[in-house]
């Protein structure tokens, strides 16, 4: 696997394959986001996470990493 930025949209994180993501993306350096509506028991892993409407959140953090 290779990947500067993981993005987790919409899943607790607390099942595989969504949490082998989280994971491998941490071994190798990787940012960690989390999109989701609530904030999940995973959160911790993930070094920015965004509280919201995936069709909301989505294109806002898109625009901001293509800046």
């Amino acid at each position: 696997m290779s990947a500067s930025i993981v993005i987790s949209i919409g899943t607790s994180g607390q099942v595989y394959p969504a949490t082998g993501f989280v994971e491998r993306a941490l071994s190798i350096g990787a940012e960690t986001i989390e999109i989701n509506l609530d904030e999940t028991t995973e959160n911790r892993r993930f070094s920015l996470r965004i509280h919201g409407r995936a069709s909301e959140s989505v294109p806002v953090l898109i625009g901001e990493l293509v800046r």
